[in-house]
């Protein structure tokens, strides 16, 4: 039993990381929803909350970020995805920090088969941002992740976590009505600002 669900774990694991150098330009990503996330709040910073264009992306780097639904892409054009959780972002001057408070599991689902994430630790980096793209680098993490199936579970370093929730590598940037998605080669973050 244990071998089956490192193996399913695993598997759940790296096909979400992308292993696939070439997976993202030749395996169309499911294109994100046009409405912004139901939970996220309004913005009463910001004049132009209410109307539907595009923010400019300099203006979207900032604050804080509750992660909606990720899809990440794999080997021979599968793909995963997760949505839920209490997993946050925070970007603060050309740094972000990632949070998992440890209490409401990401659901996965990956080839019909699913599973729970429950991360409970952080992972900091930088990014620099040129335009509607930016650069980002993975700093340090520390805590962990449960990743439950079924009735059993395994821990899971942060850093394992971290290469498919945070944002690493070059990746293009869009928000509009508090929304922002970050998409990176083999992956794509929905972030829904609170």
């Amino acid at each position: 039993m244990k071998r089956l669900f490192v193996a399913v774990s695993t598997t759940l694991l790296l096909s979400l990381a992308g292993c696939s150098a070439n997976s993202a330009a030749s395996s169309p990503t499911p294109a994100p929803s046009s409405a912004p996330p139901a939970s996220a709040a309004p913005d009463t910073a910001s004049p132009s909350a209410s109307s539907s264009a595009a923010a400019p992306v300099s203006q979207c780097l900032s604050g804080r970020y509750r992660l909606i639904r990720f899809v990440g892409v794999g080997e021979k054009g599968t793909f995963g995805t997760g949505e839920g959780g209490d997993v946050t972002v925070t970007f603060d001057n050309s740094s972000y920090l990632l949070r998992g408070a440890g209490k409401d599991p990401i659901k996965l689902t990956l080839a019909g088969q699913t599973a729970s994430l429950l991360v409970n630790g952080t992972i900091s980096g930088d990014y620099q941002l040129q335009g509607d793209r930016a650069t980002f680098t993975v700093g340090e993490s520390s805590g962990n992740a449960t990743l439950s199936v079924g009735k059993v579970k395994e821990s899971v370093p942060m850093s394992q976590v971290g290469n498919v929730l945070a944002p690493d590598g070059e990746a293009g940037l869009s928000c509009a009505n508090n929304a922002l998605i970050v998409t990176l080669r083999d992956v794509r973050l929905e972030l829904g600002k609170i």
